[in-house]
Order: C-alpha cells, then structure tokens, then sequence
C-alpha cells in the first residue's frame, strides 16, 4: 500500500480499500483493488506519452475507466489511505494531463461525466496510419509518431 516502510496502517485504512473494492467492482470489469487500479492508471498514462495506436482511438475513453474507479473510490478510502496515496495519483494526473490536450467541443464530448476531466482530454500523441479516422472531438489533430 505505502512505499514508506514506517507507516502502519489500521485495520479501519484496509477496510476502507476492501469496501471501495466491493462497492465498484459491480460498475467494472474488474474488481481493482487500489494498487491495481493505481498501476492500471500508470499503464494508461504511459501508454498515452507513447502515442496512442490509431487503431484503437475509439476505445480510449474504456481505457480511463481505471481512472473513473480511482474517482469513484477516492471518498470511500479513510483520510490515512488517501493522504498515503494522494501523491502518486496527483503525479499520474499531472502526466496524463501533458500528455493530453483539451477536446474542442466540450459539449459534444463526454459532458455526463461532469468532474471526471480526464475524459474531456485527447492524446496529443498517435501513431499508425495517418489517414485513420480519428474522433472529431480530437481537434487539432494529434501528432503522429512513428511505432516501435
């Protein structure tokens, strides 16, 4: 749970992620424990700095849902669990959101999910062909990278 080694957590800080975990794994695909949902965040972020594939533009927002499960759990976890964690989520954010650029039409994109940001931003970054149909709210159109 913690990088630090002199930090004791309470029985109340892990019934606190076993209650989040409980409580959303019926609205996801998976039942994320935090760690997991956290490294799931760090392999999306990562992803994004890279370039998206093209291939894949139109399942990208099912790609943040890890991020959605960390939103939606954040008030479940006890003040100790969040302060512990809060760090590492803001500095996931802070690279998301370089990485990523404001949707143009903010009320065509994904408005309903009102307090959930990271679904009104697009990768700056893609790569495969140039010619692949992008979504039109990913406007100016991201810069190509050539794959690996």
């Amino acid at each position: 749970m913690d990088d630090r080694e002199d930090v004791a957590l309470t029985a109340e800080d892990y019934e606190s992620v076993l209650v989040a975990m409980r409580m959303l794994s019926s609205r996801y695909r998976s039942g994320w424990t935090l760690n997991e949902a956290l490294d799931q965040w760090r392999l999306v972020v990562e992803d994004i700095e890279e370039g998206v594939d093209t291939q894949w533009a139109w399942e990208y927002h099912n790609e943040l849902f890890c991020r959605d499960w960390l939103y939606e759990a954040w008030p479940l976890l006890t003040a100790r669990v969040r302060a512990l964690r809060q760090s590492l989520l803001d500095g996931l954010d802070e690279r998301f959101a370089a990485a990523t650029a404001p949707m143009r039409k903010q009320e065509t994109a994904l408005g309903h999910r009102r307090g959930k940001w990271w679904h009104d931003r697009y990768p700056c970054l893609v790569s495969g062909e140039p010619g692949d149909e992008l979504p039109e709210t990913w406007s100016p159109a991201p810069e190509y990278v050539e794959d690996d």
